[in-house]
């Protein structure tokens, strides 16, 4: 009898609440089981449980992270194969452009009695295109080299200003026919830095390009080069000019 009368309240007061508090825990072990089986199968929307400071309560931050980890991983991935599809059409249809240019004027060298001027005009023609085009292959092996992690810079001590001063002489003819605005800030001063020559002249081929080939007629480009607490800053804005 006295066992009984012990064992009663010690049941009341110990068994169940120990019983209740275990059959919790595996209830929150089976919630974090399932949201793990969900992660592995891809779905990762559902929010995961934190309770507490246990150690499964740790372990659902774990998961936590884990997931947000995963879904960061597959919007970068999914970010990645976008930006490379779109750079094959980008560069489909620049070579296309180029190549349209020089089938177009070595059919026209052809034509008989072609005067001498128009004949060397062509070839100039010919020559500027097949340049572009040179330069646009050399590009795509680059973005190449870029994916694989085999890209290597040569740095040697440049003059920014007068690369970009020299880039802009470059398209002189192209500028002036866009019917585009370029209006440019640059210090009267030299810019040195350590960079791969080759590679920056590309970055401000393409930015007056892009300018020219997607700006609307009348648009201001603007391009500001300046030395910013010892570092240069290049920008390119374009406002759009809508006249009467």
């Amino acid at each position: 009898r006295e066992v009984i009368i012990i064992w009663i309240p010690t049941t009341l007061f110990i068994g169940i609440p120990v019983l209740l508090f275990t059959m919790n825990r595996f209830g929150y072990l089976n919630i974090l089981m399932r949201d793990t089986a969900e992660m592995a199968d891809g779905r990762l929307n559902q929010n995961i449980p934190v309770r507490g400071r246990s150690p499964l309560a740790d372990h659902a931050r774990q998961l936590t992270r884990l997931k947000e980890g995963v879904r960061l991983s597959m919007s970068e991935q999914a970010k990645s194969e976008r930006l490379k599809t779109e750079l094959i059409t980008n560069v489909s249809h620049d070579l296309r452009t180029p190549l349209t240019s020089i089938i177009t004027y070595t059919d026209l060298m052809k034509t008989p009695n072609l005067s001498e001027e128009e004949r060397l005009s062509y070839a100039n023609i010919l020559d500027r295109k097949s340049q572009r085009l040179k330069t646009l292959i050399e590009d795509l092996f680059e973005v190449s080299k870029m994916a694989s992690g085999n890209m290597e810079l040569n740095r040697t001590r440049l003059d920014l200003n007068q690369l970009l001063l020299q880039a802009l002489a470059e398209h002189a003819e192209d500028i002036e026919a866009s019917g585009l605005d370029f209006r440019v800030t640059s210090p009267e001063n030299p810019i040195y830095v350590q960079a791969d020559g080759q590679k920056w002249w590309r970055v401000l081929d393409n930015l007056i390009l892009n300018a020219i080939k997607y700006a609307m007629p009348g648009t201001r480009v603007y391009i500001n080069l300046q030395d910013r607490d010892g570092q240069a800053e290049l920008r390119r804005r374009l406002v759009a000019h809508y006249g009467a």
